[in-house]
């Protein structure tokens, strides 16, 4: 799943009401396949209704032809995509869904209703592709969601489908995979924690890719799935050669490591630099998880090494903090 498939969230009104069905057909479930689609991906069936009713007539292709076409096109999508919407179909769309969006906490519940798509009279454009939202907010009708559904949450439900049917076409294969392209983009952080929490909980047999080009999301997310089992970090840089060429340089984002690959380097200065900054990073986790008083400070770039060290040295042995001050200088 890509940031390009949300990006339809920003177009998905259409007068008073929300219309999901491009951000469904040509976005989250663009590559969903299952028995009624016949080998073929949803949006593949869709694109072959598109195409079947561009075609123009003349006396080779005639207008009997083009309908029996188009019909028997719009016949095998209409039914592949209107069992997403049958509650008692084992295919229902919000049934691994909601349990899902419930867990970013909007308090939403959402009905989706598809009425088919059929031709216009003229076999010159297709109507009523349209899937409405109808959307209740803490026990209360909401009649206009469009007014209602901002993007975080329009970003919460397709993310929770587009997941909910993950849930329920499993992937058939030993080592599963989950790539998520910078969908976090279109959310807030009260959004993406529980995000990378329904992640964890829902999907432990996945191997996960999150990518962003977002660095400070990045180091929070860093810092946020530290110590959490089997996450790993890393950073991807364009790195150009001496020819003009441009190769990835890939870092582990690790300070220490960083800091060895400069000491190697013999660039001493950099190499003290990356090791003060894990020296930091430890006295800041040792002071949260101790729960030790800090001299508050409006702006975090006013603390200093010394206000965390002040905290921890008490609890440290004379000798070992002896060694620590004398490579701190």
């Amino acid at each position: 799943m890509t940031y390009k498939h949300l990006l339809e969230i920003h177009h998905v009104q259409k007068g008073q009401q929300i219309d999901l069905f491009n951000l469904l057909v040509n976005g989250v479930l663009k590559h969903f396949r299952y028995t009624l689609t016949y080998g073929k991906e949803l949006g593949e069936l869709w694109q072959t209704v598109e195409n079947q009713i561009a075609k123009t007539t003349d006396n080779s292709y005639n207008l009997t032809q083009k309908k029996k076409e188009v019909n028997a096109a719009l016949k095998t999508f209409n039914e592949a995509f209107s069992e997403l919407f049958k509650t008692d179909s084992p295919e229902y769309i919000l049934k691994h869904a909601n349990p899902i969006l419930d867990q970013f906490n909007h308090k939403l519940v959402i009905k989706l209703a598809y009425r088919q798509a059929k031709p216009d009279s003229d076999y010159q454009a297709i109507e009523n592709n349209h899937v409405h939202i109808d959307l209740t907010y803490a026990g209360k009708k909401i009649t206009e969601p469009h007014l209602f559904l901002n993007e975080a949450r329009l970003s919460a439900i397709a993310i929770s489908i587009y997941l909910g049917m993950i849930k329920r076409h499993i992937q058939g294969i030993p080592c599963k995979i989950l790539f998520l392209d910078d969908i976090f983009i279109g959310l807030d952080i009260a959004n993406r924690l529980p995000l990378l929490n329904i992640l964890k909980s829902e999907f432990p047999d996945y191997q996960i890719f999150i990518t962003t080009y977002d660095k400070p999301w990045y180091e929070y997310a860093k810092s946020y799935l530290e110590g959490v089992e089997n996450w790993k970090t890393l950073e991807f840089y364009a790195h150009e050669t001496k020819e003009g060429f441009e190769t990835p340089l890939i870092n582990e984002g690790d300070f220490l490591q960083k800091a060895t690959e400069h000491c190697k380097n013999c660039d001493y200065k950099a190499a003290a630099v990356y090791t003060r900054s894990a020296f930091e990073k430890i006295l800041r986790k040792y002071c949260e998880d101790k729960k030790k008083k800090i001299t508050f400070k409006s702006k975090l770039k006013d603390y200093t090494t010394q206000d965390f060290w002040s905290a921890v040295s008490a609890d440290i042995t004379p000798f070992t903090k002896t060694e620590i001050e004398q490579y701190r200088d």
